[in-house]
């Protein structure tokens, strides 16, 4: 009978963990922040992600993700060069991903918040990302954004009609492993 209760348990501890595992399919990294009182729209591509998440467990749950710095696209090649490039910036070469890893996520109403550690170049600083869980059997999607000030990672310097606050949104469709 002690037998049959621990390998009853190994195999719950087990499954529990192997239901969490969520692997990224398609995912969308975009920005949004003002130059000169315009809208200036971009985006990543390059997302690697290793999701743990499971409703009824958030006290275990993890999300740890990364984006290529180098795929950045704002659909202008002049300033596309410029904020890879330049040191001020995101300076590829130097620091070619930004980076997240959640620290703690709750459940607020029918949204989660995550609180994450975001790195870009040598700063990590916490942020909280309210996001969105739909689960359709196998299948499931992760979205949020959130906003943050670039000078608190020391992006862009001191540039002239660069709004210091830059919106971010991610979209994760994933499949249950």
């Amino acid at each position: 009978m002690k037998k049959i209760l621990i390998c009853l348990l190994f195999v719950n501890i087990i499954t529990n963990s192997f239901a969490q595992q969520w692997r990224p399919v398609t995912a969308g990294v975009s920005f949004k922040i003002k130059m000169l009182g315009s809208t200036v729209d971009g985006k990543f591509k390059g997302f690697m992600g290793v999701i743990k998440f499971d409703t009824k467990d958030l006290n275990n749950a993890s999300l740890v993700a990364s984006v290529d710095v180098n795929t950045l696209d704002t659909e202008n090649n002049l300033r596309n060069r410029h904020l890879k490039e330049k040191e001020d910036f995101f300076n590829v070469s130097k620091y070619p991903a930004i980076k997240m890893k959640s620290t703690k996520i709750e459940k607020v109403g029918d949204t989660y918040i995550g609180y994450f550690d975001l790195t870009m170049k040598e700063t990590t600083k916490n942020i909280k990302v309210p996001f969105t869980f739909k689960q359709d059997g196998n299948n499931a999607t992760f979205s949020g954004s959130t906003t943050i000030n670039r000078r608190d990672w020391e992006v862009g310097g001191g540039t002239l009609g660069l709004s210091n606050e830059v919106t971010f949104t991610i979209l994760v469709n994933a499949i249950a492993q």
